[in-house]
């Protein structure tokens, strides 16, 4: 290139420079300014072992500079009771392409380096973000709110800040899988199939019961029922799903397809079977006499206008070993009271029949007064001398067969009814509302055979009330107050549970787990934090040692418990000497009913998992369950490795709901039952 420079002066007189031959050449200047970099790695202060750590790298190179080539992580996982580190690290490269302006990458980081069978595991991991321009300059942070350029180092091979330690999170990694709504929700209740391998989950927020494949953790169509779904259970056959739907008054029946592991049927209502329960009515007849002695009788029916209620709405449901649906009914903000309830269709009938509980109930004393249940209808008929009493009922499970028996005091009326195949109820005294309702939740669990039922009201003033009905037959118990198990005269009920055969239950208060026989009585307790709901036994704990089962046997592989406790664990009790043997520590507070089943066929594949027969207090084999101790001596449990089953052998599988709106599924392992084991401590 050619130049010439030319200037003038003022008066016009011209002068120049040149010309001058100026080369043009192509000179680079050298980029050795390392980029900018921030890095933030957050977390829950809880994580489960498939839980992800959320780490954000962002990165920008100078103005003149090459621009970012690449940009990535390393962290560490620091065991500090075991004493080792794990590396990990990720990058993306952006490789003929370099990035300018501010780059921001995100990744998830999963946990590492934690011992499934001693969880909890506290891990230390910590964190280095760090990014290299196009020139090979590298930069590094440590969790800094701002940009900075740390000076790049190597560790075991990966990217690190030179000298200077990460961000570090110190976590606590905890047992279970935790399963939240894809599409949100409120989850009430949950139910574990294992023949299909499925969950299911009660969405009250949107009338639908979402199924939960547990092998591959996959939702999948969820079924619709009635309105807010609450509480689940699977009938005798275990092909169809009940539903009781707590914002009208039915029970949906789902069907679940043929009971064989490999059904492809996909679960939905059917709605010829919708159990549409009727309204209840409870009489009271009050005998008066004249002045001339003749004999005057006044009708009142419960619940009326005029005084606190009951409530037709189901929340709670259990199968008994005849086919009998029996459910509680929910309270009211009005001051309704919830009930106890049962449906069955009777034999060559085509409806079911419902009835409401109240031989729990406690009548007013009143001479004057009987009470009559289970019947449509009763009247006080006038006449010019004596009045006489007429009861209108049907017969159990059909409705439109009509029966009325003949006029007479209430015990001739009740009589005569009862001779045309009613089923009537007259006892002496005054119906009570309060004595016959519930004032909160009433938790309903079924025993593993259906033999019993155990009902546990959530509180009553001044304490809650458990409630045992035996199936065969067919008749339950008086209500024993909650303070008769617990000594805190405020307990109330946070969960219930029996065990296969009914010859032991558990009841969760506020600040105790209580253990109890069929005849309610006391076998011991165990004290656990405050806050938490949930309790069950263990799917082939039987044949319970009480007086009313004296033969009855100590199993101690069979014989645990598990309970809610508000520190955000769930307690393994044994259920004979009553101490905590494990702790299964979880991400969130346990707030709704536990279950338990059996692990599933593959569970423990490819571990050392001897099992031995089970069997209830009849004798018969009810199940193969995992030996957790040598011979069944709980003094000698089987060493964690080299026997015939091995430290991580699940036991049983528990799913519980959690004050997250989520479920917890949580496998139990011999290491967890053994945790507080005397020969492990």
């Amino acid at each position: 290139m050619t130049l010439t420079a030319r200037a003038w002066n003022t008066l016009d007189v011209i002068g120049q420079a040149g010309p001058f031959t100026v080369t043009l050449t192509s000179i680079n200047i050298a980029d050795n300014i390392a980029p900018q970099v921030r890095l933030s790695a957050t977390s829950s202060d809880r994580l489960e072992v498939q839980d992800p750590m959320r780490v954000e790298v962002s990165s920008v190179d100078n103005n003149q500079g090459t621009g970012i080539a690449r940009t990535g992580y390393t962290v560490l996982g620091i065991s500090p009771t075991r004493g080792d580190t794990v590396y990990q690290s990720q990058e993306v490269n952006f490789g003929s392409s370099p990035r300018t302006g501010t780059v921001t990458q995100n990744w998830d980081v999963l946990v590492f380096n934690a011992d499934p069978l001693a969880l909890p595991d506290t891990m230390v991991y910590e964190f280095f973000g760090w990014a290299v321009d196009n020139a090979g300059n590298c930069a590094a942070s440590v969790g800094d709110p701002q940009l900075v350029s740390l000076v790049c180092g190597l560790q075991a091979g990966n990217l690190v800040a030179n000298q200077l330690t990460g961000q570090r999170l110190t976590r606590i990694i905890v047992s279970g899988r935790t399963v939240l709504l894809p599409t949100g929700g409120k989850i009430l209740d949950a139910v574990m199939d294992t023949i299909r391998r499925k969950l299911y989950l009660s969405n009250i927020d949107r009338d639908r019961i979402e199924i939960f494949r547990l092998e591959d953790e996959q939702f999948e169509t969820s079924a619709a029922v009635g309105s807010e779904p609450w509480g689940l259970t699977l009938n005798r056959g275990e092909d169809t799903l009940l539903v009781a739907n707590s914002g009208g008054t039915n029970i949906s029946m789902v069907y679940l397809g043929a009971a064989v592991a490999s059904t492809t049927d996909i679960p939905v209502e059917d709605p010829g079977r919708r159990l549409l329960t009727p309204d209840v009515v409870l009489f009271d007849v009050e005998q008066a006499l004249d002045d001339v002695g003749n004999i005057s009788y006044k009708v009142t029916y419960l619940p009326n206008a005029a005084e606190p209620g009951f409530t037709d709405r189901p929340q709670f449901v259990a199968v008994d070993s005849t086919g009998r649906v029996l459910y509680s009914t929910k309270t009211e903000l009005l001051g309704d009271f919830g009930t106890l309830r049962k449906a069955k269709v009777p034999l060559g009938m085509t409806e079911p029949e419902v009835k409401i509980f109240v031989e729990h109930a406690d009548m007013l004393e009143n001479a004057a007064f009987v009470g009559i249940a289970h019947v449509d209808n009763v009247y006080s008929v006038s006449t010019a001398a004596n009045d006489s009493v007429r009861i209108n009922d049907h017969t159990p499970g059909n409705r439109t067969n009509l029966l009325t028996g003949f006029d007479g005091s209430p015990a001739q009326a009740a009589a005569a009814v009862a001779g045309l195949g009613s089923d009537v109820l007259i006892r002496t005294g005054q119906w009570s509302v309060e004595n016959v309702g519930f004032h909160d939740t009433t938790y309903v669990s079924a025993s593993g055979n259906g033999g019993w039922v155990v009902f546990g009201e959530g509180s009553r003033d001044p304490v809650g009330r458990i409630i045992m009905y035996e199936a065969n037959a067919d008749t339950i118990s008086g209500a024993i107050a909650v303070d008769d198990l617990l000594i805190n005269g405020s307990e109330t009920v946070r969960g219930i549970g029996l065990n296969y055969d009914g010859t032991l239950g558990v009841a969760l208060g506020s600040v105790e787990a209580s253990f109890f026989s069929t005849d309610l009585r006391l076998q011991g307790s165990s004290v656990v934090a405050p806050g938490a709901s949930g309790a069950v036994l263990h799917p082939l704990h039987a044949n319970s040692k009480s007086v009313d089962n004296p033969t009855g046997l100590y199993q101690p592989d069979t014989h645990l418990a598990f309970v809610g406790s508000g520190d955000k664990t769930i307690d393994i009790i044994d259920t004979f000497h009553f101490f905590v043997s494990g702790k299964l520590y979880i991400k969130d507070l346990p707030s709704g009913p536990l279950k338990a089943v059996l692990p599933f066929p593959g569970d423990n594949a490819g571990l050392a998992c001897a099992t031995r027969a089970v069997q209830d207090q009849v004798g018969a084999t009810i199940g193969q369950a995992v030996e957790i101790f040598q011979g069944g001596n709980f003094n000698l449990p089987h060493p964690a490795s080299g026997g015939p089953t091995e430290d991580a052998c699940i036991v049983v599988k528990l799913v519980g709901i959690t004050d997250v709106g989520g479920v917890v599924v949580v496998d139990v392992r011999k290491s967890d039952v053994l945790r507080l084991h005397p020969s492990r401590n």
